[in-house]
């Protein structure tokens, strides 16, 4: 089994890439910093479209986890919308044609993209964009760093369902999944950001999660054990959205 991970220098996209590795698959990495696993690394940055443009990938990969992204931060909404949507969205084209049938493609959204549904014709606007696109919709849409966050994973879960059935066409499928606050290196800027909504999620779930716990989820839906599993949104977040939807049916 051969896998592409990109992020796989830190955090979920490490982990996943560990796990991967601890089943037998062999890993090319994508990634600004070089990984401390054994692997074949490709440095990209995915906010610039011509560095995607440029890896030079060959050979098949019998699975793709888009593990890469920024979180929410002050002055960065373009960065984070180019590298967690468009970036991803680029290299999974680009991977698309490297891929035999039974392919999987997991792609990490967020316990902050669950609504999606509500917000969809901002979504729509979005997805249909190119990337030179994003600084002048950030402007008028009134982009502020945590929406940037929010949308730019909403896109993610609606781009993977919405390709569902493409991608069933090709032989292939994708899945995503949307982790809630996660022990990393950059949790600190989500606590930031999101201030109570952060503190909340973390007081419902009882604690934050590790990204071992996310890689397992990651692992299943890249492995020919989930098959059957197409367009699903996995929520691996310790009971958080559980508790949200029932809490929301009360009112």
């Amino acid at each position: 089994m051969r896998v592409l991970v990109t992020g796989a220098a830190h955090g979920i996209g490490a982990a996943s890439a560990a796990r991967l590795l601890a089943m037998g698959a062999k890993i090319v990495a994508v990634d600004l910093a070089e990984p401390a696993l054994a692997c074949d690394w490709h440095r990209a940055d995915l906010s610039d479209p011509a560095s995607i443009d440029a890896l030079a990938l060959t050979g098949g990969f019998d699975a793709l986890v888009n593990a890469a992204g920024l979180p929410p931060r002050a002055g960065a909404q373009e960065a984070v919308l180019a590298v967690n949507y468009h970036g991803l969205v680029r290299l999974t084209e680009a991977a698309l044609p490297l891929m035999p049938k039974g392919g999987a493609i997991v792609s990490l959204a967020s316990k902050a993209g669950a609504r999606w549904r509500e917000h969809i014709a901002q979504v729509q606007r979005f997805t249909a964009l190119s990337r030179g696109e994003i600084a002048d919709f950030v402007a008028m849409e009134g982009i502020d760093p945590v929406r940037a966050y929010d949308l730019s994973k909403e896109a993610v879960i609606y781009w993977a369902k919405s390709n569902t059935a493409r991608l069933l066409a090709m032989g292939l499928r994708a899945n995503t999944v949307s982790p809630a606050a996660i022990a990393t290196r950059i949790l600190p800027d989500f606590e930031a950001a999101f201030g109570d909504r952060a503190a909340r999620g973390i007081a419902l779930s009882g604690r934050a999660g590790t990204p071992d716990e996310v890689a397992e989820a990651v692992a299943f839906l890249a492995s020919p054990a989930s098959a059957w599993v197409r367009g699903v949104n996995l929520e691996v977040d310790g009971g958080l959205a559980a508790q949200l939807e029932i809490a929301a049916l009360a009112h």
